[in-house]
């Protein structure tokens, strides 16, 4: 039903925007679309208590890939930008229905590591779009000053696109050679006597085919950013999201139990084989909605109020392929049918901001308090358990389950009070900052409040006008989650785990180029369901494994490199391991589940000088070994994906046309995307097959 809506409502707005940039040629004609060449520069960024700080001066390691850089890959996931920023893997899942992440082997929290405009913590259990961004930002290590209980694993930060003083309409269509037609619409005006009304607006709809056969399903986005610029001293944005994706989920492996300490792992099967039925649907719909405040109280003090919801609901139904033989593949496939989850974030900040002088020293403080409850429903689930082959699937007919009436509710709530000061002097920075929190859990049968005190401290030392250096220690608190569907602690919490991070590096421009270098190490708390080492799961309990440390250099380098050249690459090396275990001694100096030693990509583009407007480009990918348990019973090995792409910019009647084609994985390589991660059960974690070779093509007419 909501293809066939689609499937009218998208040539029709196309039609209308044809028409009213016809209506307006001659004031769009002058329009600039494109850059000629690529820059792939990060500027100032828009997350946590460095909104509108340059990159430069930021005294942590931050990626920026912004539009260009996402258009000329044609991005469509968040893992396909996260690609170019080293230290990022898959975790658990494929590429099927979202993108479940990992940066320096810590799993990004899907309820409060992604945020929009640097504030909302949006509900990333669905694939969120990238056609009204205009970058994504990726903040990595502790970040608990400014966003409260959270992963170290960093911030990845989803900016907006919003009105500017030119006028944007666009019309866009995708396609790919599995057949997905997707098209979208883009217009951005300004409005008022003083242009004091912007209106930004993305319309994108159509039909998904996947590189998995019978693995498709169709998608819609309705997005809006307006603004208001009420006075000269008050500005107001709102930001509205509708997100909807209805695919067939691919299965996860399960891997075998452990003999004499070693797990036995199957060959990769076949991508293009549907292991799950083709009825095991990944439904969800999800409501984004932001209102910022910005009211200058005079020209050197800012007050902000941000309120926001995000709101996700899903019916999934998630595979598991378990007990298989590993010659023949034949085994079982479990089912779990689970219908009204839903996810509701509720998020409140207000700050005040200001600089202050106190003889040769200035002071940028922030004074800030936050709140963000989740409200959680875990829904209903029934397990289906039938026959298949994991190397060649047969098909399974669908069968009807009655569903418990139960549905497990759980709040959760983080608040805080913080305030930082940013002191320059000289050619120094000294930042300090300090968070006073409270974490709340609420379910049917536990009830908990936890208070926590947690400190910043960083220096940023200008060694020349194009460099900087920078050292820092943080503290930070995550949740320490709660036990899963079948422990024998189900839905247990585990106490809020505090972390630490050391992080010192070198940030550059040279000619057009940005480099960044960082030595860091992570030490955090393991929680996970404890490996007892036998093949029963009766008594499997989540608890606290030990504690962590993740050590490692990281270095990266986007930008123009000569003229018509341009780069942006990245290399992580990490050394991580046990280095406490509770209740396993058998834990300690082994390396956490999916976590690689050395991650790199590159990507690089040439603009022909023979051929204006066309830009030819080539990616690598580098993924190491990674292990699938924390006992380290078995690694499946590195691999590394390359894409070729290339786009052409040239006029049709007088527009801006864009054309991009782009293969991935041109050598059509079978790798395991996905190897479980620290905090599933580690007697059965999960596999996840990568995609094959996939062509993409797009055009983008702009009037």
């Amino acid at each position: 039903m909501r293809t066939r809506l689609l499937a009218r409502l998208i040539p029709a707005a196309l039609l209308a925007a044809c028409g009213a940039a016809h209506a307006q040629e001659k004031q769009l004609e002058t329009v600039e679309v494109f850059a000629t060449e690529s820059s792939w520069q990060a500027g100032s960024v828009g997350v946590g208590t460095f909104r509108d700080t340059p990159a430069k001066d930021v005294p942590m390691t931050i990626n920026v890939v912004d539009r260009d850089l996402l258009d000329a890959q044609q991005a469509n996931s968040l893992y396909e930008a996260m690609k170019n920023t080293a230290g990022v893997a898959r975790a658990q899942l494929g590429a099927t229905a979202y993108d479940n992440l990992s940066i320096r082997g810590l799993l990004v929290e899907n309820r409060s590591n992604y945020r929009l405009n640097g504030g909302l913590p949006v509900v990333n259990l669905i694939d969120l779009p990238l056609e009204n961004k205009e970058r994504v930002e990726v903040l990595k290590g502790v970040g608990g000053l400014y966003y409260g209980f959270v992963p170290p694993s960093g911030i990845i930060n989803l900016v907006t696109k919003r009105a500017g003083s030119t006028p944007v309409t666009a019309v866009q269509f995708s396609t790919d050679d599995n057949g997905s037609a997707v098209a979208g619409l883009d217009v951005g005006r300004r409005f008022g006597a003083d242009g004091q009304f912007g209106a930004r607006v993305n319309i994108v709809g159509g039909q998904l085919e996947s590189p998995v056969r019978d693995a498709g399903g169709d998608r819609h986005l309705y997005a809006g950013a307006f603004d208001w610029q009420v006075t000269d001293r008050w500005l107001l944005k709102l930001d509205v999201e509708d997100i909807a994706k209805d695919v067939v989920e691919q299965s996860s492996i399960k891997t075998l139990n452990a003999v004499n300490g070693k797990i036995p792992l199957p060959h990769i099967p076949d991508p293009r084989k549907l292991i799950a039925p083709d009825w095991a649907n990944y439904d969800a719909k999800a409501q984004n909605v932001q209102l910022r405040s910005d009211f200058a109280i005079d020209d050197n003090w800012i007050w902000t109020v941000e309120a926001g919801r995000a709101y996700l609901e899903r019916d999934r139904n998630f595979s598991q392929m378990e007990n298989y033989n590993l010659a023949t593949g034949e085994g079982r496939l479990r089912i779990s049918r689970t219908k009204d989850q839903d996810y509701t974030n509720r998020n409140l900040r207000t700050e005040l901001a200001g600089r202050i002088t106190t003889g040769a020293v200035t002071h940028d403080l922030t004074f800030g308090y936050a709140q963000n409850t989740l409200n959680q429903t875990l829904g209903t689930t029934r397990q289906v358990t039938v026959a298949q082959n994991l190397f060649n699937p047969r098909d399974i007919a669908k069968t009807a389950v009655t569903y418990p009436a139960m549905q497990p509710h759980f709040d959760t709530r983080d608040k805080g009070w913080y305030v930082f000061d940013r002191a320059g002097f000289g050619d120094w920075l000294l930042m300090g900052g300090l968070r006073a929190s409270e974490f709340g859990y609420d379910h049917p049968t536990t009830e908990y409040t936890k208070h926590k005190v947690t400190p910043t401290l960083a220096a940023v030392y200008k060694l020349t006008p194009a460099t900087n250096l920078y050292a820092g220690y943080l503290e930070g608190l995550e949740d320490g989650g709660s036990a899963p569907l079948g422990t024998v602690n189900e839905f247990e919490p585990q106490k809020p785990m505090v972390t630490k991070q050391w992080e010192g590096g070198i940030k550059t421009e040279w000619q057009g180029l940005q480099a960044n270098a960082a030595l860091f190490q992570i030490e955090r708390p393991m929680n996970g369901v404890n490996p007892n080492g036998t093949t029963s799961t009766a008594d499997d309990r989540y608890e606290r494994l030990g504690e962590g440390r993740y050590r490692g250099v990281e270095v990266s380098a986007g930008g123009r490199i000569a003229p018509r050249w341009s780069l942006f690459a990245s290399a992580q090396w990490l050394d991580a391991e046990f280095t406490e275990a509770e209740n396993d001694p058998r834990l300690v100096g082994n390396r956490p589940a999916n976590t690689p030693r050395v991650t790199a990509s590159l990507f690089v583009e040439h603009s022909l000088a023979a051929v204006p407007g066309l830009a030819l480009s080539a990616g690598a990918y580098y993924t190491g070994k990674r292990e699938v348990d924390p006992l380290n019973q078995a690694a499946v090995d590195g691999f590394t994906r390359y894409d070729l792409g290339a786009r052409y910019r040239t006029k049709l009647d007088g527009k801006q046309l864009d054309l991009v084609a782009n293969v991935e994985n041109v050598t059509d390589e079978r790798y395991w995307a996905a190897a479980g991660d620290s905090r599933v059960n580690s007697n059965s974690p999960l596999l996840a097959v990568g995609m094959p070779r996939t062509l993409r093509l797009s055009a983008k007419l702009s009037f």
